[in-house]
């Protein structure tokens, strides 16, 4: 069965804008979120073809087979699953999505969304759109950034290229800055190796996130914080 990819995440994040649009208007945020197509697939800038329109139903799908693990906590066992999005219609050129409770609530809390540099949208690597997605929540704006062993790193992201070709693809990005609003920075001969990631100043985005950088720890993170979102082959 496919799974949800980065590329899927768009709708999500359409959601995820809807919802806060309607708060910000003071409106109730509706359960079921309804838009057009164009609406949905159109928002972050994109050239809407007929392509899109027919893959559509097939991302919605994907979102609603795939299953997140969810823990409460790293230090215990007990884990749940569910899936983004609980149920989907199109009728009539309209699209009805209704998230799923766990992630509706995600959204929703206090300072639970953080804004996107628009150039993200533009990014055509799955990969690259991944890190960027890891850089914005753990690096912030915080002018140390984010550091992670280059292992570590590789893991988080699910990429089924090898340890050696991530690192070398992590070297390319940090040469040619391919990252919106973030610089990557790596350790060299050091081990293990690592990697910083660190805001670019006067970046668009410049909203904090409440994780301090000068705790960095190896150690794994708990499943809450994986990345149930697969890469799909770059577009």
């Amino acid at each position: 069965m496919a799974i949800a990819t980065i590329w899927d995440a768009d709708i999500l994040i359409w959601a995820a804008s809807a919802m806060m649009a309607a708060r910000r208007c003071g409106a109730p945020v509706p359960v079921a979120l309804q838009g057009t197509r164009y609406e949905i697939l159109g928002f972050p800038g994109r050239a809407v073809s007929g392509g899109y329109y027919e893959r559509l139903p097939d991302g919605l799908e994907r979102l609603n087979r795939t299953r997140v693990v969810m823990s409460q906590t790293p230090w215990t066992d007990e884990q749940h699953g569910a899936p983004w999005i609980e149920d989907w219609q199109i009728a009539a050129g309209y699209v009805q999505i209704r998230l799923a409770p766990w992630l509706r609530d995600a959204i929703l809390a206090p300072r639970a969304v953080l804004a996107l540099d628009p150039a993200y949208f533009t990014l055509t690597s799955g990969l690259e759109r991944l890190l960027y997605l890891i850089a914005r929540r753990h690096a912030g704006r915080q002018p140390g950034g984010w550091v992670f062993e280059i292992a570590h790193l590789h893991s988080k992201t699910g990429t089924t290229l090898t340890l050696t070709a991530f690192a070398a693809f992590l070297r390319r990005l940090a040469r040619n800055h391919a990252l919106p609003g973030y610089r990557i920075e790596l350790s060299g001969g050091n081990w293990p190796e690592r990697v910083r990631i660190r805001p670019v100043v006067g970046a668009p985005v410049d909203k904090f996130v409440d994780i301090p950088v000068d705790k960095f720890s190896p150690t794994r993170l708990s499943q809450q914080e994986s990345t149930p979102i697969a890469l799909e082959n770059d577009r």
